[in-house]
């Protein structure tokens, strides 16, 4: 599926380039649109179908440099975050856990994207990982709207969207991350961001 996808935004890409009228112009930009939201929505329906639990017995699960991989997660979108005026910053500490890399980069992709898509203009976002307790956690934090307590045991469900969500998600996101999470035998918790104000999404692994 995402060959052809890919494939079909480069043609549009290419005449998108080349059409000087206004009107076509618009047009193709809302098919690139549409291309781009086709393309992570099949991406993510991979991605939950790879964190299937039938699948565990298939995945490696090897020693995961967190640094690393926080620094990787920002730096990939971290145009994304200039495009909407979006402070997006990182808190880390050379930490690591047992886990699918992979897995993990997918579950922190998908915090990082939310919080970016909800949170905004001119909000901030950050990444953490650090040690608490006996464990080690990952966690991604906005001063958006934030999520009410009673949405939080509903917005992993598959296909779930609060209701007067803005943009045109498809609510898999923080199914994937739960997903995930359950695989590495992790706890996932939704709470308040900093001062009561946007979200924080922790998962936690090992401890307490």
């Amino acid at each position: 599926i995402r060959t052809p996808l890919a494939g079909l935004r480069a043609r549009v890409e290419l005449m998108h380039r080349k059409t000087a009228v206004d009107a076509q112009h618009r047009d193709l930009e809302v098919l690139l649109s549409s291309i781009d939201r086709l393309s992570h929505t099949a991406h993510q329906l991979l991605a939950l179908a790879r964190a299937d639990p039938s699948a565990r017995a298939s995945i490696d699960f090897v020693p995961v440099d967190l640094l690393s991989l926080t620094a990787d997660v920002v730096e990939h979108q971290f145009d994304h975050a200039l495009a909407r005026r979006i402070d997006l910053g990182l808190d880390a500490v050379p930490i690591s856990v047992t886990g699918s890399p992979w897995m993990l980069r997918e579950l922190l992709l998908n915090l990082v994207d939310n919080a970016l898509r909800y949170t905004p203009e001119g909000g901030q976002v950050t990444v953490r990982c650090g040690a608490q307790g006996e464990g080690v956690f990952l966690a991604v934090e906005d001063d958006g709207p934030g999520i009410p307590v009673a949405e939080r045991a509903h917005v992993c469900n598959r296909f779930y969207r609060m209701p007067g969500s803005p943009g045109s998600g498809c609510g898999l996101g923080l199914s994937i991350v739960a997903e995930v999470a359950r695989l590495h035998m992790a706890d996932l918790q939704i709470g308040d961001g900093l001062s009561g104000r946007g979200t924080r999404v922790k998962v936690l692994f090992g401890g307490g």
